[in-house]
């Protein structure tokens, strides 16, 4: 069975502070045209689960038309941290992870209406852990891979240098322990620094 592990997009969403909130009308319906609803989206493009590009930091990094998809298929291994504060390369020693794709399940409960004041991170050296031993993809269940007052994105430059994907603000609330498939697909967007993903996960 899938689970979905993407937050559903709504006016309700809390965006980054000061960012654009998302919003989604009908420019145009069928009482007006006679024929169909047409829609329209804005905003910024880090609400709700996400995945990055190193645009994003970079800006000569890659932008999210170019991401290789494949990458974001395939197994991945879910860690619950829900008891810490900073994941560090001796944590990730101690687990077990199978596949190329790490998602960290941090919050038992992540609401995508409240921004939170503070949230678990990875350090440095635990993402070039990661790096070492062959992930590729790694996704947490929080608004940004670094410190919410973090100015420098230390992690952001991070898994850009070791040319790994990071995805945000996945819903694991009904996600456990363990092995699972993995697909996630973000929008294919030319120059783009991040985009909205639909992911999903299936227990091996």
């Amino acid at each position: 069975m899938w689970i979905d592990i993407t937050h559903t997009l709504s006016e309700t969403v809390a965006p980054w502070p000061g960012d654009t909130p998302f919003a989604m009308k009908f420019f145009s319906t069928k009482e007006e045209n006679g024929s169909a609803n047409i829609g329209e989206i804005t905003g910024s493009n880090h609400i709700g689960t996400h995945m990055d590009a190193a645009k994003h930091v970079a800006n000569d990094g890659w932008t999210m038309e170019q991401v290789e998809i494949e990458r974001l298929i395939g197994d991945a291994t879910v860690l619950v941290f829900t008891e810490s504060t900073t994941i560090t390369r001796k944590d990730l020693q101690q687990c077990s992870i199978e596949g190329t794709i790490v998602l960290f399940k941090t919050r038992d409960i992540a609401d995508p209406t409240e921004f939170p004041t503070a949230i678990a991170t990875l350090t440095t050296d635990a993402i070039d852990y990661l790096a070492d031993i062959g992930v590729q993809v790694v996704g947490v269940d929080v608004p940004s891979v670094d410190p919410l007052d973090s100015e420098t994105l230390e992690n952001h430059h991070r898994f850009a240098h070791h040319e790994m994907y990071h995805i945000e603000n996945l819903r694991l609330d009904d996600v456990t322990a363990g092995y699972y498939h993995f697909i996630g697909l973000p929008l294919k967007i030319k120059n783009a620094d991040a985009a909205y993903m639909r992911a999903v996960v299936a227990k091996k």
